[in-house]
């Protein structure tokens, strides 16, 4: 009996066979199947290899000669932000107070929305503005029969009109509370339609798994949006919907708060992950540093108390340094922090290249925020670098490299598939190639063909219509 067993927990429940598979490792580069267990590799290889490992119950899928790549991991974009661009007000941080006022107003007249959001704009354009109620008023001018709400674009601070400010008020009140959060007052003016973010989403996912993008560390979100997003997707498992992405997410801080209010963000968000099997997950503390008082601005000891205090928990920390001063000022903190026995802590510092930090330093360093905003296509200067990016690269950035960014005995199997090899063909070409199947813990969750036959068929019934 114990022998059965023992054999029984190493048979795949799958195996992916007849493919080019780019394994990203170096000592076996390519292979033409791997065996799949629990969304688990189980072994890599070649299929005949593999009778010890199958069974009749092992699913076996053919590749049709396709090109295997680990699952694309995308930290370079703002996919998740791009779901709510219908519902919201996108204010650009350069505007002064003036456009983004005017901005306003024109969104005001054309939206039907019963809460006005924008997101966006910089903290600082209301520097002159010590009195409240005269901030409240500039939106009280444009819109004073709707709650407007503008979120800013650290994601933190929000500015409100009076009707926004009374509700708030109200609602605190009536919940006996003392201290009112960014969170409290998304959460209670409610200016989302999640029935209609649910259906961006789905949509969302759908596009990135055409791409082959099997996970996605959204670096810029703030916590509001990525609360929203994460929600939808709690509600989609809870509805039996196979997620088509991993999510890494993170919680955001551009101030200097209390590292036990920093901590217990950190907490809420790891909990809510709890549950979820590796799908959604919360490691991450993101910081945005900058020497301008008016941004995001931490003296030394303020970044060192907060980052060690996470880091002694076990979160690993990514800082975006705005300038130079503020990038010698982060490598300062990872180095207190390597000091201080913080030795399995993922730490990834984005700054300029000349911001003069030594490469051999001990913490990652990649580049200046822009740079992780767009695609990794603008900057690799061939498509192997940019599936380097896409997977080992990426991998490493999450902390992740033990669970995913090559195809490997023991890792996720997440996998990417192409009809034609991208490593043939040249950057620009690669950059508009589509998957012909994205598959996730083992599970095919995009095939090419079956949805070009659900958009056929779409297509005939709205002609019928």
């Amino acid at each position: 009996m114990p022998l059965g067993f023992f054999k029984k927990k190493n048979i795949a429940d799958v195996i992916y066979m007849n493919g080019h598979i780019y394994t990203q490792d170096s000592e076996f580069p390519w292979a033409s199947a791997v065996a799949c267990r629990d969304g688990r590799i189980l072994a890599v290889g070649d299929f005949e290899a593999m009778d010890e490992i199958s069974s009749d119950d092992t699913q076996i899928i053919n590749l049709k000669e396709h090109y295997m790549f680990p699952g694309f991991i995308e930290v370079h974009g703002t996919q998740i932000l791009k779901t709510f661009s219908q519902q919201y007000l996108s204010l650009d941080p350069i505007w002064d107070l003036d456009t983004t006022l005017e901005a306003v107003s024109d969104y005001c007249a054309s939206s039907d929305a019963e809460v006005i959001l924008g997101y966006g704009y910089s903290e600082s354009i209301l520097a002159d503005y010590n009195d409240a109620e005269e901030v409240h008023s500039l939106l009280d001018e444009i819109e004073a029969e709707r709650p407007v709400i503008l979120l800013g674009i650290s994601g933190i601070h929000c500015w409100l009109n009076t009707l926004a400010e009374d509700i708030i008020r109200a609602a605190a009140e009536d919940q006996c509370l003392q201290y009112v959060s960014t969170e409290f007052i998304l959460h209670t003016l409610a200016p989302l339609d999640f029935e209609a973010v649910e259906g961006c989403v789905m949509e969302t996912a759908d596009e990135m798994a055409d791409k082959g993008i099997t996970a996605v560390f959204p670096l810029n979100t703030p916590d509001y949006f990525n609360s929203v997003f994460q929600s939808c997707l709690i509600a989609l498992i809870g509805e039996n919907i196979t997620l088509k992405q991993r999510l890494f997410s993170s919680v955001y801080i551009n101030r200097p708060l209390p590292p036990a209010l920093v901590l217990h963000k950190l907490s809420e968000a790891r909990t809510n992950c709890t549950e979820l099997d590796g799908m959604i997950t919360s490691d991450f503390l993101k910081i945005e540093v900058s020497e301008d008082e008016n941004l995001a601005f931490f003296t030394q000891e303020q970044l060192n108390t907060i980052c060690l205090a996470a880091a002694e928990k076990g979160y690993h920390i990514h800082i975006d340094a705005l300038d130079k001063e503020s990038a010698q000022k982060a490598a300062e903190t990872f180095r207190f922090l390597r000091s201080k026995g913080c030795r399995n802590n993922t730490f990834v510092l984005a700054a300029d290249r000349d911001s003069g930090l030594s490469e051999e330093e001990e913490f990652i360093t990649t580049w200046q925020t822009d740079y992780l905003n767009e695609s990794v296509f603008g900057h690799a200067q061939n498509v192997s670098e940019a599936i380097d990016l896409l997977t080992l690269s990426a991998a490493e950035m999450l902390g992740i490299s033990k669970e995913s960014g090559s195809i490997e005995k023991g890792k996720r199997a997440d996998f990417t598939v192409f009809e034609e090899n991208p490593l043939d063909k040249t950057l620009r070409y690669f950059s508009t190639m589509h998957a012909s199947r994205t598959i996730v813990d083992s599970l095919i969750v995009y095939d090419q063909d079956e949805a070009r036959d659900e958009e056929m068929c779409g297509l005939l019934f709205s002609m019928q219509l």
